[in-house]
């Protein structure tokens, strides 16, 4: 519920809710957090080596960008920090909302998917003018790994 104060807006809590409104970042299931970065992380490494690696480079090649085969572990350790920083977040979600369902858990992972990482990389991608494969391909990439991290963090808490 919100309540209207004169120039501002503030959420009406619970006492329950107001005491325990900081993020207890130790109470967490860091072993659920990192397996679901990890999932995420191994549905990227499938999806651009496996599956649509090829299609990709072509596509990025193809809007001007040369691909540098260097530095590939950096760049896979900084992935991996990006999936466990999504996890994260993820699991205080679905902590805040009490899901403990997978159903629940997919279908947050989607909304997250698609609210935010879709709607961030389709902004991005309209106005950098990238192919539509490479869109496709990068978009459905973090869908899916959302839902199978939201998945993963609502039933193992």
């Amino acid at each position: 519920m919100f309540l209207s104060m004169p120039g501002s807006f503030f959420l009406a809590l619970s006492q329950e809710r107001r005491d325990n409104r900081g993020m207890n970042w130790m109470a967490m299931n860091w072993t659920a957090i990192i397996c679901a970065a990890v999932a995420y992380w191994i549905i990227g490494a499938i999806w651009y080596m496996a599956l649509f690696g090829k299609i990709w480079t072509a596509g990025i090649e193809q809007h001007g960008v040369k691909l540098q085969r260097g530095g590939m572990g950096a760049k896979m350790i900084g992935n991996f920090l990006c999936n466990l920083v999504a996890a994260s977040i993820m699991a205080r979600l679905i902590g805040r909302t009490g899901i403990t369902e997978l159903g629940y858990g997919l279908k947050l992972g989607a909304g997250v998917g698609l609210g935010f990482s879709a709607t961030a990389l389709t902004i991005q991608y309209l106005w950098e003018s990238k192919p539509f494969k490479v869109w496709a391909i990068d978009v459905s990439h973090h869908v899916v790994g959302c839902i199978a991290a939201g998945g993963i963090l609502a039933v193992w808490r």
